[in-house]
């Protein structure tokens, strides 16, 4: 009886093992295993990134999935922005960081990353992308000013995404073939209508921020107006500018409305030049997108504008509030000092009065 037990104990103990053994090969599938970030509470990811332009390519992707969130707007300059301590938190919490990663572009984004090691980041440039700028003689970090450099930007942020929300995939991947071809689409229109109505054109640039697109578009910049980032350029150098600009022909200076324009207005008056307004950052309109913002830059660049010629008004309009401020604390001086003087006067009486 006892033997009997035995042996029945023995067989259930044998299936059980292979029942879990079998249970275990049903679970195995074809599709890659992937560890969901969504947040629990908002059932999307949290996507943040350095730049707009980067904001609006990670839009185009997550578009009706999830909205990214911006660092620098189009209003800040992101070569000297600080962060504030929510958007320390906001980074510290996201599922993805996202920046372009080249020097001197976002400084800032070292003291987060030092102070985060584990952050989830995505870094889509790299130096070898960047071409040497012949009039500075320096590599140029602008790489995103190049719709055929975005397209790469867009894919490899495409796949960051799927690792972290796999059952949407094929959606993001339907949003970035879709968006990849409006690129190809602005691709074509730059190299084919907007190149025959630009090649061969001479302007001087206040930044470098528009190399590359320049490049596409066949122009030629014969100086550059800021020696170095941040700093103003020496009275030598303007001089050499606009020596250039004379000898050479060239009526169009490059500017953009992130930047101080008194300097760039002396030039275009010295040179009777026009200003081409173009922005390398998105602009703090809502319906602002980055292909709009590159056609908006070509449209620019082919219609310049008169400096406005009214800062003579400005000048007068200040040379004229210090002429009346200084008369009216002249008076106010005069009256002070005749009630000064009657008031001595006064207390001089009585001895009189006395003698």
């Amino acid at each position: 009886m006892r033997a009997k037990t035995q042996k029945t104990v023995t067989l259930i103990v044998i299936m059980v093992f292979f029942l879990s053994a079998y249970s275990a090969t049903a679970n195995i599938s074809d599709e890659p295993v992937t560890v969901s970030n969504i947040n629990e509470t908002s059932g999307v990811i949290s996507v943040v990134t350095t730049l707009s332009i980067i904001a609006d390519w990670t839009a185009q992707i997550g578009d009706t999935l999830f909205s990214p969130v911006s660092v620098v707007t189009g209003s800040e300059d992101p070569h000297t922005y600080t962060l504030t301590t929510s958007e320390i938190l906001m980074i510290e919490d996201a599922d993805l960081f996202v920046r372009l990663g080249l020097p001197g572009i976002e400084p800032w984004v070292e003291t987060i990353l030092n102070a985060n090691p584990s952050l989830n980041v995505l870094t889509l440039a790299s130096e070898d992308m960047m071409e040497i700028d012949p009039v500075s003689g320096l590599l140029n970090a602008h790489v995103w000013m190049s719709p055929i450099i975005a397209k790469n930007f867009v894919s490899n942020i495409t796949d960051s995404i799927i690792s972290l929300d796999f059952e949407n995939r094929e959606q993001y991947e339907t949003n970035r073939d879709n968006y990849l071809s409006e690129l190809d689409g602005l691709i074509f229109d730059i190299e084919d209508y907007y190149f025959n109505r630009t090649n061969g054109l001479k302007v001087v640039v206040h930044h470098p921020s528009f190399f590359y697109l320049l490049n596409m578009l066949g122009v030629e910049r014969v100086r550059i107006i800021e020696e170095h980032e941040g700093s103003e350029p020496s009275a030598q150098h303007i001089q050499e500018i606009v020596e250039t600009m004379i000898e050479q022909n060239v009526t169009t200076i490059v500017t953009q409305p992130q930047i101080e324009e008194s300097l760039v207005i002396q030039i275009a008056r010295d040179t009777n030049s026009k200003l081409a307004k173009l922005s390398p950052m998105l602009r703090d309109d809502v319906d602002d997108n980055y292909i709009q913002l590159i056609r908006d830059d070509i449209n620019a660049l082919l219609s310049p504008e008169d400096i406005e010629d009214n800062q003579w008004i400005m000048e007068s309009l200040a040379i004229g509030s210090g002429f009346l401020v200084t008369c009216i604390l002249l008076i106010v001086y005069l009256r002070f000092r005749g009630e000064i003087f009657k008031f001595k006067k006064k207390i001089k009486e009585p001895k009189n009065n006395r003698e």
